[in-house]
């Protein structure tokens, strides 16, 4: 038995809040698949803003014969002479359909469905050079010596293409982590802290030799030790989908980073700052009422907060926010992907996260001095 307070208090919390190998293992399975799935989702959604399907309908073997020389400059339009092209847009089949009559060229697509915007441009020019290849190979062959040669040069680098990734990345895949962390924070504060009110056991602490603080304080620590597993299994899975679903990109940053391996600490202070200010406001929250369903109800609201937290940078550009915890992952993800180990933003993040949970405590501990009165 320890003669420390709050390892005692620590070591009792945990006995009561230890789970079963079923609970652990669905804490650990949900950050998991919930993560995977969503980035497996917005690697398909933004594939598909610059990829489609297109096919020309032709009416015989001589008009497919003819626009051979003109599909082979578009690799995702192909040509065939079956099939309805007003049903298979509307299923979904296709995302442009080019229809071949003898004397016009129908473009079918449907706006609702359509999600490249390169789709119809690239429709639009194969028609028009399907119109100069019916009339004859020489007038084909002619437009193609009087048009100038086009080359697509792309301009951007692997830096810029990260940093675009990572701007469509970082915000939500930390948002679902921060919601991860708070929703099993939710749970355990309400049942830790509030629960000994509800339970009628609060009486009993207070008659413990150590002090409400120190209960308190032991019981937040165990707490942290969920959230910060939790999260951690988050970024885990963070960078398990990125090596899956973009293996480009996760190849990039490890040249950025090749032999350095201080963006570890850097993730673990980011991680242990958001741990500490999960902490914070939701034990403050528990202390402040004497029932669980009222002290889940604003429980809730915090939650919602400080997952939506770290989309801040989004919609500002002040410079500040990368000295906030939660509020400046985004952007410390980002310069940590792109090899940039900026210790002092995420140092100072991680010092007002310390004040953040001892102001935490102090309140929670004054409010349960006054459930005590």
């Amino acid at each position: 038995m320890t003669n420390n307070p709050v390892l005692h208090v620590m070591q009792n919390e945990w006995r009561k809040t230890s789970k079963t190998k079923s609970q652990l293992l669905l804490l650990i399975l949900t950050p998991l698949v919930t993560i995977l799935f969503i980035s497996w989702g917005l690697d398909y959604v933004l594939s598909q803003t610059s990829t489609y399907k297109a096919v020309v309908y032709f009416q015989n073997e001589e008009q497919m014969h003819s626009a051979e020389k003109v599909l082979a400059s578009y690799p995702m339009i192909s040509g065939t002479m079956t099939g309805d092209p007003v049903k298979d847009v509307q299923e979904g089949e296709v995302d442009c359909a080019i229809l071949v009559q003898d004397d016009q060229l129908l473009l079918y697509y449907d706006s609702a469905l359509l999600s490249s915007s390169q789709c119809m441009k690239d429709a639009a020019d194969c028609a028009d050079a399907l119109a100069f290849a019916f009339e004859g190979d020489e007038i084909y062959e002619a437009m193609l010596d009087f048009l100038p040669e086009r080359e697509m040069v792309d301009l951007s680098t692997k830096e810029d293409v990260l940093d675009s990734f990572l701007d469509k990345m970082t915000g939500l895949i930390g948002m679902l982590i921060f919601l991860t962390m708070a929703s099993n924070a939710l749970s355990l504060s309400a049942s830790s802290v509030t629960g000994e009110k509800e339970r009628h056991t609060f009486d009993t602490l207070v008659l413990c030799p150590a002090s409400l603080r120190k209960v308190l304080l032991g019981k937040t620590l165990v707490l942290m030790t969920e959230i910060f597993m939790s999260g951690l299994v988050g970024i885990l899975t963070a960078i398990l989908a990125m090596r899956i679903w973009n293996p480009e990109q996760f190849r990039t940053i490890r040249e950025l980073n090749q032999g350095n391996c201080f963006w570890v600490v850097l993730l673990l202070l980011l991680l242990l700052s958001a741990t500490l200010v999960t902490a914070a406001v939701f034990t403050t929250i528990a202390s402040a009422f004497s029932q669980t369903k009222k002290a889940s109800l604003f429980s809730s609201a915090g939650m919602i907060v400080i997952s939506i937290s770290s989309m801040v940078p989004t919609f500002t550009k002040n410079e500040t926010v990368k000295y906030f915890p939660v509020a400046n992952w985004s952007l410390a993800i980002k310069s940590i992907c792109k090899g940039s180990h900026d210790l002092s933003a995420v140092g100072t993040g991680f010092l007002i996260s310390v004040l953040i949970f001892a102001l935490g405590i102090i309140i929670s501990s004054a409010l349960w001095e006054r459930t005590n009165e």
